[in-house]
């Protein structure tokens, strides 16, 4: 039986895998249950804290967001859209509902993947969402497992929430310029031009590394169609120009820059070349290779469409430089203006992107292979039976969860993929004391008698390495709990020995 033709038995394997992969979740979403709010979490959404303490609804709540969006703007950053979405981080409304954050993530990937999928594959099944969405659940799937930096990625708030809408808002804009460059109706083209230019001012108020990414993007696609002479792309490729110059241009942006101390350009162009380089290399594992097997049946029915015409496969090289070249703009941008890398939520996305590259890579130099070198019969998978292809299948799925140790910049590794180091962690309770100790924290802190609390330090079995991002120091406050809580003083008394 040939698994790669036969539609049914195709359908009944992808549900084995999926039910398996969102099984294989579950441990990500229950260790989300003991997270609770860290560091910038509590100066950002001080006025929403306050808003929710005093009764207000949601009106009120939203107005407190957007001013804290105008202070920031005028006082920090220009991040006109992330400063909003940082004042609405779930703990306002309590400590427990900081776990949203998880699922927050999560679904804002699997929007954007599933964006994609239904753009480049959907239109190749008719009538069929189930390949797309199988498509959209591996990819996320795999970056859940394999992020760089699972606590600023999956559970820290403010460090997830700066990036990952922003990357997910830049997929749906990439499936919107792929249906404008296929869609036949004038109306259609519009419409989708609309909608990406709406995406393009959402986005430029968001991570100056992501809105370059963006800007790299559209700039392909203004060349791209070009050759069929069309200049759809140049909207929203405006729309994104003036956002980044009211973000660049703000007061607060100002005020940052003056603290960064850039690197010359021609040291930030060849020392981010060679991160780059180096990164690419370190990501290209074991579970990326498996990500690629369990993608292949999917490509290889895409590729033998008669509908893409063969000289769409004659250059496979041009993705991957494509890839690099994203990969290498993205992380230029810190090099030149921090004069490194940049912290492990930026090179989640970096990361994210990369493997958004590499799969299109892949794609295409199947596509060669079976349309240009006409190899399509020799694949010696391509007969496999159901029963073969669960085990396959499933074994592929558990490596990805399984293997970690993703070196994302000095001095910092994974020991496991996520759903691993999440069982591994609930299984030795890091994380349930973790939340005890923040709940008593908490406890103190929003007790309306104590005008000048005194907190604890957590001690090392308190914190977990999935949830874990930081914690106070002793002495004074410095992590705003003073303001968000509205005590006269909060003082962090001295570990004990």
């Amino acid at each position: 039986m040939n698994l790669f033709q036969d539609e049914a038995t195709g359908r009944r394997l992808r549900r084995v895998l999926g039910v398996l992969m969102l099984v294989v979740l579950i441990p990500v979403f229950v260790v989300a249950l003991y997270n609770r709010p860290s560091a910038d979490d509590y100066v950002y959404a001080a006025q929403t804290y306050a808003a929710v303490k005093s009764g207000a609804d949601w009106g009120g709540v939203l107005n407190a967001a957007l001013e804290t969006d105008l202070y920031f703007y005028n006082n920090w950053q220009g991040l006109y859209v992330s400063a909003f979405l940082l004042a609405l981080q779930p703990a306002i409304f309590g400590g427990q509902w900081y776990a949203v954050t998880t699922v927050l993530v999560v679904g804002l990937l699997f929007v954007g993947a599933w964006g994609l999928s239904s753009a480049l594959l959907g239109r190749f099944w008719p009538g069929r969402r189930a390949p797309v969405l199988f498509a959209a659940l591996m990819f996320t799937f795999a970056v859940v497992q394999g992020m760089p930096n699972q606590v600023e990625g999956l559970y820290w708030y403010n460090g997830a929430m700066n990036y990952i809408p922003f990357f997910a808002l830049t997929m749906l804009l990439v499936s919107l310029l792929v249906r404008t460059y296929t869609a036949k109706s004038p109306g259609v083209k519009v419409l989708f031009t609309l909608l990406g230019c709406v995406l393009c001012a959402l986005i430029a108020g968001g991570h100056h590394v992501v809105i370059l990414l963006a800007l790299m993007l559209l700039a392909f696609a203004v060349v791209a169609f070009a050759r069929k002479k069309m200049a759809w792309p140049v909207a929203p490729l405006l729309v994104c120009l003036g956002g980044l110059y009211l973000n660049m241009t703000s007061p607060g942006t100002q005020v940052r820059m003056s603290g960064f101390s850039s690197a010359s350009m021609p040291e930030a162009i060849i020392k981010s070349f060679i991160l780059a380089a180096l990164s690419i290399l370190r990501w290209m594992d074991l579970p990326l290779i498996c990500l690629l097997l369990l993608f292949t049946p999917l490509f290889l029915r895409l590729v033998r469409n008669p509908e893409i015409p063969p000289e769409t496969f004659r250059c496979p090289w041009l993705p991957a430089a494509l890839t690099f070249l994203l990969v290498w703009g993205m992380i230029w941008l810190p090099s030149y203006t921090m004069g490194g890398i940049g912290p492990g939520r930026l090179i989640n996305v970096v990361w994210i992107n990369f493997l958004i590259g590499l799969l299109v890579s892949w794609a295409v130099f199947l596509g060669w292979l079976v349309r240009i070198r006409k190899a399509g019969e020799r694949f010696a998978f391509s007969g496999l039976t159901f029963k073969q292809g669960v085990v396959i299948g499933s074994a592929l799925v558990l490596c990805i969860a399984c293997i970690g140790g993703h070196t994302v910049k000095e001095g910092l590794d994974n020991r496991f993929a996520t759903s691993l180091e999440a069982a591994w962690e609930l299984a030795n309770g890091t994380p349930q004391a973790y939340a005890a100790a923040l709940d008593e924290r908490e406890a103190i802190l929003a007790d309306s008698e104590v005008t000048n609390a005194v907190i604890r330090p957590l001690t090392e079995e308190e914190r977990p390495a999935l949830l874990f991002f930081s914690d106070v120091t002793p002495g004074p406050d410095n992590w705003g709990l003073t303001e968000y809580y509205g005590k006269e003083s909060v003082y962090v008394e001295e570990p004990q020995q």
